[in-house]
């Protein structure tokens, strides 16, 4: 069964003459003021995979919707301003199915719940010749093989509808990456680690930089 607390309720609604309202519910925020989105815009990531982000702004508070594959990003970001302009708010992220999103189009409400520890699957990953090389190369060194196995178990938790494509880059001494959500490099690090036994022992490890 699942936990509420790890859930937002998403609520899309019509709303006259070319909007959508939105609203979200979740034990922590509790339920937020309405967020009006232009219908033309979801409208235009519906119907274009290739479609540009859409970034929308209502009364402070602002929203980033991308086209994934078959599937609607959302980083909506809701910020309340006090009578001293300090700014306090969230952000939350979920995804719809682009055929919620024609129905919502079509004039009906819809209701998704965003489990916020759903673990997701891993993205695809397309690495090049000179990608496969690198990773050859760089794995006849035990440490920097077992970085590298620990960085691709731990990152690209996105979802099979991303793509990610990964490029050799002898600069950072390791890869370039290349997706819809961000561009970056895979780079490596060196330090040194006390072990139980008083010894200093070199350590290595990747890091995302974008």
């Amino acid at each position: 069964m699942s936990n509420f607390a790890d859930c937002t309720l998403i609520m899309l609604e019509p709303s006259e003459p070319c909007l959508v309202a939105l609203r979200t519910y979740d034990v922590h925020h509790g339920r937020s003021n309405r967020f009006y989105m232009h219908q033309k815009d979801l409208a235009a990531l519906v119907n274009d995979e290739n479609a540009s982000p859409v970034l929308d702004t209502d009364i402070g508070s602002y929203v980033e919707i991308t086209r994934r594959a078959m599937h609607l990003h959302f980083k909506l970001t809701l910020l309340h301003q006090d009578y001293r302009d300090n700014v306090t708010g969230c952000v939350q992220y979920f995804e719809l199915p682009i055929d919620k999103v024609y129905n919502l189009l079509s004039g009906q409400s819809i209701h998704h719940v965003e489990h916020v520890t759903e673990e997701k699957q891993k993205a695809q990953l397309t690495i090049t010749e000179g990608g496969h090389h690198m990773i050859h190369q760089l794995c006849q060194d035990k440490l920097t093989k077992h970085a590298l196995r620990r960085f691709f178990r731990d990152h690209f938790n996105y979802g099979r509808d991303e793509l990610i494509q990964v490029f050799s880059d002898t600069w950072v001494n390791g890869f370039y990456f290349q997706c819809d959500r961000m561009n970056g490099g895979i780079v490596r690090h060196e330090d040194t680690v006390k072990g139980k036994d008083g010894k200093e022992y070199k350590k290595v490890f990747y890091a995302m930089h974008t």
